[in-house]
C-alpha cells in the first residue's frame, strides 16, 4: 500500500522561511523510500514556488490556495478553482476603512497587496505585487488573504463576509490570517480530490490504495486531519487541532523516522 504524507508550511516545517535540516532530509528520505510528499497550504503557487524553492524542500504534489488549486512538483496546474467573478472585488471594497487589516488578492500568476495599514511584512505572506482595487475587474481571482491581528475583528469580519457571501466562498482562519476562498474549497477537500486523482483509472497510481498521514499546526488544517487516515498536529497546536489528531509529534523528523522504521520492522517480519 503507497503512503502519503500531506504537511502544512508555516508553523509544522517552514519557520521564517526556512526548513530545518532534519526535517529536510527526512521528507528526503521519506521520497526515497517510494513514498508520496504532498504540500497541503493556503499559500499560492506563486508564494509556495518562491518559498520552497529557496528552502530546497523538492514534493510530488501540493494542495495549494487552500484547496482550490493542485499542482504537481514540476508546479504545472492539475486543476484550478476561482471566486465567482465581481465577488473578490466586491469582498476588498467592503473591507476598505477598516483599520488593522492588510487586505490582498491571489491570482493564479501572483499575490497582490490591495490595502495594508501595518506597513510591515508577515513572514507568511512576504512577496507580493501592488495593485489598486480599481483594477480588480481586470483580473480573475482565486483568494482574498487578509491580516487582521485584533481577535474581535476577525471574527466580525469571518462573521459578515460568510453571512453575505455564504453559497459562494469559505473563510478560513490560519493563524493572523484569513483566507476567502472558493466555496468547498478546503486543505481537507483538495487532499481528497488529489488522491482521487492518482488512484482514477487515467491516474498515475490507478487503483491503488493509499494511506494518508496529515501533518498541520493551525485552525485550516483541521479538515486536511479529518479526511486523513492519520491526523498529526505539533506541540503547540490549539486545542481544536489538537482534538481533531489521533497524536502530536515533536516534527517532521520524528514523524518520517517513527513510520519508516515501522515500516522496516514490517518488511522483516515477512
Amino acid at each position: 500500500m503507497r503512503q502519503l504524507i500531506a504537511t502544512d508550511l508555516d508553523g509544522t516545517v517552514l519557520f521564517d522561511r526556512r526548513v530545518c535540516p532534519a526535517d529536510l532530509r527526512a521528507m528526503q528520505r521519506w521520497r526515497d523510500a517510494g513514498n508520496l510528499l504532498v504540500v497541503d497550504t493556503g499559500k499560492s503557487v506563486f508564494a509556495t514556488r518562491n518559498t520552497l524553492t529557496s528552502a530546497g524542500l523538492d514534493f510530488d504534489y501540493a494542495v495549494t490556495f487552500t484547496g482550490a488549486v493542485l499542482i504537481d512538483g514540476a508546479y504545472r496546474i492539475l486543476s484550478a478553482r476561482y471566486l465567482p467573478d465581481g465577488v473578490a472585488h466586491s469582498i476588498v471594497t467592503s473591507l476598505q476603512g477598516i483599520d488593522g487589516l492588510t487586505v490582498f488578492g491571489t491570482t493564479i500568476e501572483a499575490d497582490h497587496i490591495l490595502s495594508d495599514t501595518y506597513h510591515e511584512t508577515s513572514p507568511i505572506l512576504e512577496i507580493f505585487l501592488p495593485m489598486s482595487v480599481a483594477q480588480m475587474p481586470h483580473h480573475r481571482f482565486i483568494g482574498v488573504p487578509m491580516r487582521v491581528r485584533d481577535d474581535v475583528v476577525r471574527e466580525r469580519i469571518m462573521a459578515e463576509l460568510t453571512a453575505r457571501w455564504a453559497d459562494q466562498i469559505e473563510v478560513v482562519r490560519n493563524q493572523e490570517f484569513l483566507d476567502v476562498v472558493p466555496a468547498g474549497a478546503t486543505k481537507g477537500a483538495g487532499l481528497t480530490e488529489l488522491v482521487s486523482t492518482l488512484t482514477a483509472v487515467d491516474g498515475p497510481l490507478p487503483g491503488e490504495r493509499i494511506e494518508t498521514w496529515s501533518v498541520g499546526d493551525s485552525w485550516n488544517d483541521i479538515s486536511m486531519h479529518a479526511v486523513a487516515d492519520h491526523g498529526i498536529c505539533l506541540p503547540w497546536s490549539p486545542p481544536e487541532v489538537v482534538a481533531a489528531c489521533e497524536r502530536s509529534v515533536s516534527s517532521m523528523a520524528e514523524l518520517i523516522d517513527g513510520l519508516l522504521g515501522e515500516s522496516h520492522a514490517r518488511k522483516e517480519e515477512r
